[in-house]
This record gives C-alpha cells, sequence and structure tokens, in this order.
C-alpha cells in the first residue's frame, strides 16, 4: 500500500520509513516546518533546518521521495498560543499532545489521505484491530513508550495510521536503521520541548507575552511567606526556586491565577484523589463507572488504579483509590485498561 511517513529527522521515524520500504510498500517521506526562529539550526529537535536535512538524507538513502510541509501556522494557533496562555493562567502545559492531535494526525493525516496514502510515524505504540474496532495499545518497550500522548486518536484516525516501531526496543530500532545504512542511526534524543530547546519555558513565555507581574507566595491559610516573579514560573509539586529561606521544606500546592498568588506547604497538600478532566476524549467510548481502570496523570507516572465517573451533564471525574501526589491542571490524565489506551482529558 501507500504510506506517507512522518520523518522528523529522528532515528525513529527514519526506522520506521525503512522497515515499510523493506516490507515492499510504497513509501513517501513527509517532514512538517513548524518552527522558525534564529538559531533553529542549533535547535536539536524536531524543528530545526538539521534535522530536515537528516530526513532529506534518510529519504534519498532509503530512495522514497522526499517533502517539507509547511505547518508553521497551525502549529502556532494549536500549539505555542496555548501553551503559552495556559503558563499564563496557573496550568502546566503538555503541548506534544496537542501537536499530535492537531498537527501530525490531522494536518497530516489529511493530506496522507489525499494522496491515497495511510499515515506512520516514528511513535513507540500500537495498533490492533479486534473485530472492525481500532485499540490503542502501550508499545512493547516500556520505557520509551509513547502512547500516553496519542490518547486523542479515536476510530477515525486509527484506521489509518501505523506505528511500524512500536513491537521494537530502542535497540533493535537502531539495528534496523544501521542495517539500512541511514544517516540518523546513532543520532542522539532530544528530550525537550522543540520549540524551547533550552529548556527555559519561563523565558519562553516571557519572549511572546512580555514581562510578568509579580506576586505574592503564601502558606494554605494565606499567610505571606515571600514573593515571586511570576506564576507562570511554577507548576504543582515544585520544591526547588521557592526561594522562601526557614529551612522549611515546601511545596507548591496550587496556583491562584485570579489572585497571581503562589500557594506553597508541606507534600501532602499537592496529593488529590479525585479531579475532573477537562475535554475528555475515548478511543472507543468511555469506561462502564464500575470498570476499574489505570490513570496516568503525567507521561513518567506509573499509573494510579481508580475509576471513571460521568454525570448526567457529561462531566468527567477521575476518582482515584488512593490520593496522588502532584496532581497537575493543564496535564494530561490517561486512562488504560492494562496495556490498552482508553482515552483521557486535561487536568482541572
Amino acid at each position: 500500500m501507500r504510506v506517507v511517513v512522518a520523518m522528523s529527522g529522528g532515528v525513529d521515524s527514519s526506522a520506521a520509513a525503512a522497515l515499510l520500504k523493506e516490507q515492499g510498500h510504497e513509501v513517501i517521506g513527509i517532514t512538517l516546518r513548524v518552527w522558525s526562529y534564529e538559531g533553529a539550526a542549533k535547535c536539536g529537535s524536531c524543528c530545526s533546518p538539521d534535522d530536515i536535512d537528516d530526513a532529506r538524507a534518510v529519504a534519498q538513502t532509503l530512495g522514497i521521495p522526499f517533502y517539507v510541509a509547511n505547518a508553521e501556522e497551525i502549529f502556532q494557533d494549536r500549539v505555542v498560543n496555548p501553551f503559552v496562555q495556559s503558563y499564563l493562567g496557573g496550568k502546566t502545559p503538555i503541548p506534544c499532545v496537542s501537536c499530535n492531535r492537531d498537527v501530525k494526525f490531522n494536518f497530516l493525516l489529511k493530506r496522507a489521505r489525499a494522496l491515497g496514502a495511510r499515515l506512520a510515524t516514528g511513535h513507540y505504540a500500537q495498533v490492533e484491530e479486534v473485530d472492525g474496532r481500532f485499540h490503542l495499545r502501550r508499545a512493547v518497550d516500556a520505557a520509551k513508550d509513547q502512547s500516553y500522548f496519542l490518547f486523542t486518536l479515536g476510530q477515525e484516525e486509527l484506521k489509518d495510521v501505523l506505528f511500524p516501531v512500536g513491537h521494537l526496543t530502542k535497540p533493535e530500532v537502531r539495528a534496523v536503521a544501521e542495517r539500512h545504512n541511514l544517516p540518523t542511526t546513532h543520532k542522539p534524543e532530544s528530550m525537550e520541548i522543540c520549540f524551547v530547546p533550552d529548556g527555559d519555558y519561563a523565558g519562553f513565555v516571557e519572549k511572546v507575552a512580555g514581562p510578568q507581574p509579580s506576586g505574592e507566595v503564601v502558606d494554605p491559610e494565606g499567610k505571606v511567606l515571600g514573593t515571586h516573579n511570576g506564576i507562570h514560573r511554577f507548576t504543582v509539586g515544585q520544591r526547588k526556586g521557592l526561594n522562601l529561606g526557614g529551612g522549611e521544606v515546601r511545596y507548591v500546592q496550587r496556583l491562584e491565577p485570579e489572585t497571581n498568588r503562589v500557594v506553597v506547604g508541606p507534600a501532602e497538600g499537592t496529593g488529590r484523589a479525585q479531579f475532573g478532566l477537562l475535554q475528555p476524549h475515548w478511543v472507543d467510548g468511555p469506561p462502564p463507572p464500575e470498570q476499574a481502570v489505570e490513570v496516568r496523570i503525567r507521561h513518567r507516572h506509573a499509573g494510579a488504579p481508580g475509576r471513571i465517573h460521568i454525570s448526567q451533564h457529561g462531566l468527567v471525574s477521575v476518582k482515584l483509590d488512593e490520593p496522588a501526589r502532584a496532581v497537575t491542571p493543564g496535564q494530561a490524565a490517561v486512562v488504560y485498561d492494562r496495556d490498552r489506551v482508553l482515552g483521557g482529558g486535561w487536568i482541572v
């Protein structure tokens, strides 16, 4: 079949293209140009001109057509702007989910379908068809699993999506690349958000939105303990950077954008056993309220047992068996049934 491969310039998508070519499919490589700024060539992520050149070199090695698609406008509108506004609103965003939903599996999938093709990416996840329905599952390599970032995919997307490396470990993926003599075989991974390569999220927010007002740092009773230089510099569960002195260990318990306050206190004050889900999305329908599920409240979270409750008005809440620490507004809570992704939403 004809398959468009989203090529980021990394080894995972390179190996995905190689595997599909090896299997006899008609493979077309496309790289998305999502972000341009001064110094982008040193970005070290999927946004840089260097990575586009790497993807092009892989395509040439494999002998497949290669194109660059400009997605800067939609990326700015659907990923970058909400990222900034979330921080200003006292939330901690996770832009990779929005990028997958609105850019890779909307913008790019539409273009693949226009070419009569399915879409493949280098994500570590798996799709399985069962009785005509599509299940999204964790990757074989638990350390590399990216299913958490894909909970917004539904039946309409999954029927035309392939994850060729989801059944492989990272060393096996590099072995595929080496077998095909791909120039990305030993390329290191980028762990930062692509448009904030230096990891300075607060600095990026200020660059876009300007300097932010200072405010008070208070304890749970409202006693003023100090000041801060903008709530965009803090996240729930954070301990470092409070600079309050006194020797007492405190953590950010919540952010109050309406008063511009950062509330701090003991670690147990960051725990939540119940919270809401904004804009919930289910891969193939929500779980029944009596079904025990596993809920991951951030990417590296091991998962916590609980249940999903949906009110008669459609409001979705998560009820965990035990409180989880640092349940953070703006992050995604993703619901699993063992290795199967059921869906998820944004923590509120």
